[in-house]
């Protein structure tokens, strides 16, 4: 296909910053009991349905996943409209405002479409403060830094809103404080490193990123020299993708190892609403919109598909490039560690609450053979993450403005990632994520074992 993609594209891709879910960010209200104050607020009642209509028809003439939503889970969002609005209309405060746009957003089934509570406000705000190059070179941030410095003001007055009012809301914090756990499971053979949430603390200074990238690396060196390592991503709902890149594969991918060479591409599927295709001309290279009927698998695409989208992209990744990202994000406050000098299988388990930056490394390891991936297939998303911001209210509005297009035909948003070996847990009843997660371990033990098995008698 020649050169795809000039280098502002190619950053696009890999400059993930941060990709968030509700099964990371916890900031989605949506309990009957949540809020304890009922005192009336400033918003009135002609400005909530004023924020409603606004989000609305931004939604309806760039969101990514109405087909497929309406596919999958026979939901036509569009179409209940004045229901939403009568939702609108009976609360009684801005807290209850706020609560029933994230229930109409949740209809969506889309964990990167929900309206940012104040935490998750302030903790990506400082992501675009910190990263001076970030509006000139990122297009999941950059085209937006505007609309959230706009809102800080407002989200002082929401911050103040839920400390009154939200139960435990400020000792909540982004990153998890026990997100690492490893176990060795047979003495010299199988070791087992279980990672819950990508999230980077850049407001932090990377204080618990730190943290966490020591114990993995500690944990990988001690056990180099095992044949078998499992990573177990199950339930990771995503965070940062560079936390993969620079904990996980830097360390234990040797310096000429075949995978450094292998790239693979995407493809993004847009559609032709005035408020992405503002950002897109302003951010991407003049040819990088192609029209869709120019896909080479355009004739394996559904006609719902083809009616709603009008263009295409495409997009590189390699680890090289992945490399060069995580430095510049880092700025010199980490270093690159060496490699451990692992030499065994990798195996990384997955399941379908398994999201977002814990997609990428999924598709990371299947496109480029660096791990056999084991479980369930994982929950799909989209790319790019838009935001928008209410008039209004001042919050914020995160949404996918494109689907992933894989190579069937199918998008990535139906499919997700599927794993190598398909493990059945139908007949496992529990829903308790711990054992259910202990289940797919054992699993994951058992097939490496029979896999030992196969190729000794082979």
């Amino acid at each position: 296909m020649g050169k795809k993609l000039s280098i502002s594209i190619i950053t696009f891709i890999f400059f993930l910053i941060v990709i968030f879910s509700t099964g990371f960010f916890t900031g989605i209200y949506t309990s009957n009991n949540l809020f304890v104050s009922k005192e009336p607020r400033e918003l009135t009642e002609k400005q909530k349905i004023e924020d409603f209509e606004y989000m609305y028809d931004i939604l309806k003439d760039n969101y990514a996943h109405f087909y497929e939503v309406k596919k999958m889970y026979n939901y036509d969002w569009l179409a209940h409209k004045e229901e939403f609005e009568e939702m609108i209309k009976n609360t009684k405060d801005d807290e209850e405002f706020y609560k029933a746009l994230n229930i109409i957003l949740s209809k969506l089934h889309d964990w990167h479409t929900y309206v940012l509570d104040p935490i998750f406000y302030h903790y990506t705000l400082r992501i675009a403060n910190n990263y001076t190059t970030l509006k000139k070179e990122n297009i999941q941030l950059g085209p937006f830094i505007d609309i959230f410095k706009k809102s800080e003001k407002a989200y002082r007055t929401w911050d103040k809103l839920f400390k009154e009012n939200i139960p435990g809301y400020t000792s909540r914090t982004i990153v998890s404080t026990n997100n690492i756990k490893t176990e060795i499971v047979e003495e010299n053979k199988i070791a087992y490193l279980r990672v819950n949430s990508f999230a980077i603390d850049v407001d932090k200074d990377f204080e618990k990123y730190k943290e966490d990238r020591e114990k993995i690396n500690n944990f990988l060196k001690n056990i180099k020299d095992y044949p078998y390592l499992i990573i177990d991503i199950s339930g990771n709902g995503g965070g940062n993708t560079l936390y993969w890149v620079d904990a996980i594969v830097n360390p234990l991918l040797d310096k000429g190892n075949e995978v450094e060479n292998k790239e693979y591409w995407k493809t993004y599927l847009i559609r032709n609403g005035a408020y992405v295709m503002n950002v897109m001309r302003e951010y991407l290279p003049k040819d990088s919109l192609k029209p869709i009927e120019k896909l080479p698998n355009y004739n394996l695409i559904s006609e719902g598909i083809k009616k709603e989208f009008k263009y295409y992209m495409e997009g590189r990744y390699n680890v090289k490039e992945m490399r060069e990202r995580t430095k510049a994000y880092f700025n010199g406050q980490i270093e690159e560690k060496e490699p451990v000098g692992f030499k065994g299988k990798i195996f990384v388990i997955i399941d379908q609450n398994t999201f977002s930056a814990a997609n990428s490394f999924a598709e990371f390891c299947k496109e480029t053979g660096f791990a056999t991936l084991v479980g369930i297939r994982t929950r799909g998303d989209g790319w790019p993450i838009g935001y928008m911001r209410l008039p209004n209210s001042g919050l914020i509005v995160s949404f996918e403005y494109g689907t992933i297009l894989n190579e069937d035909g199918t998008t990535y948003f139906e499919t997700g990632t599927v794993p190598d070996i398909e493990i059945e847990m139908a007949k496992f009843r529990s829903n308790d994520p711990d054992v259910k997660g202990e289940l797919l371990k054992q699993k994951t033990v058992e097939i490496i074992k029979a896999l030992e098995n196969k190729e000794k008698n082979f």
